[in-house]
């Protein structure tokens, strides 16, 4: 799409297709007049005889909440669902466009350590507990609040006594926040590159062992792939059920709806508006 817009992934929701939209990286800023473009990415899926109810707006810089506003504004006009996911706090006119349009907010959060944070999230992630503080602000707001918790790395998160997770999860639970959805991380040439200026030897010498990563010895739990390095199904599996263990013992409840969408926050019946043919300037009333 020529509006700096990129389709980052497509999953199943509990209504229908939940779609999570971002910015392409290094690109400019999308539009802050972004309708016609989001109308076109969803007549493609509507072309298809398939039905796009929840769409994540994920905000990776600052810049983004420009586009994020109209964006939001125009898909709930249209009964989608929205979702604004970020690593940052969110501006104050973006947190009150959310409330005025039952939307709902997950922040990016992996790891109570901000240096870690930001080596996982991005240079613009801030630290758990400034997004915390927010969080519990737009719940006083009637915003609903998830964390999505990632990108989870074997070695790191995992690691004997929850060092470098359990804690994370009483701050998460000490604001109340109750709806985590868990992402399993891969390892990038990137992403080792920026976890081996914060993290210390021992710990990241783990990682990459649990990762096949040279100049560790390969692991029977990993596969190179040329995108980075990801651990095998089962590996994964196992990852997840150790830390969903700690996570519900502090009460979390991990996709409680059935999907990562966390429908079950969503108490208003939307009624999808078609943005083919004359369904597009329908919300529009024109």
């Amino acid at each position: 799409m020529s509006s700096g817009f990129t389709t980052l992934q497509v999953l199943s929701s509990c209504t229908g297709l939940h779609v999570i939209l971002g910015s392409r990286a290094g690109a400019p800023v999308p539009s802050a007049s972004p309708e016609l473009a989001l109308a076109g990415l969803l007549a493609e899926f509507e072309a298809r005889g398939e039905r796009v109810t929840v769409v994540t707006l994920r905000l990776a810089r600052r810049e983004d909440a420009s586009w994020a506003e109209p964006a939001l504004r125009w898909l709930t006009a249209h009964g989608r669902r929205v979702i604004l996911r970020s690593p940052a706090t969110l501006a104050r006119s973006l947190v009150l466009r959310a409330k005025d349009c039952q939307a709902s907010v997950a922040y990016e959060i992996a790891h109570q350590k901000v240096e870690i944070q930001r080596a996982l999230l991005g240079a613009e992630a801030e630290a758990a507990p400034a997004l915390l503080l927010q969080a519990q602000y737009l719940r006083r707001l009637g915003v609903p609040v998830s964390v999505h918790l990632g990108p989870l790395l074997a070695g790191l998160h995992d690691r004997p006594f929850g060092p470098d997770f359990e804690p994370l999860l009483r701050h998460i639970a000490a604001a109340e926040l109750r709806d985590l959805h868990f992402v399993p991380g891969r390892l990038t040439p990137a992403r080792i590159q920026a976890l081996s200026a914060v993290l210390d030897a021992d710990t990241m010498t783990s990682v990459l062992r649990r990762y096949g990563v040279p100049p560790a010895a390969q692991s029977r739990d990993a596969a190179p792939t040329s995108t980075g390095w990801r651990l095998t199904a089962q590996a994964t599996g196992a990852l997840v059920e150790g830390l969903k263990g700690l996570a519900e013992r502090h009460g979390m409840r991990l996709d409680a709806c059935g999907c990562a969408a966390h429908c079950h926050r969503d108490e208003q019946r939307r009624e999808v508006v078609s943005v083919q043919g004359p369904g597009l300037f329908a919300a529009h009333g024109w």
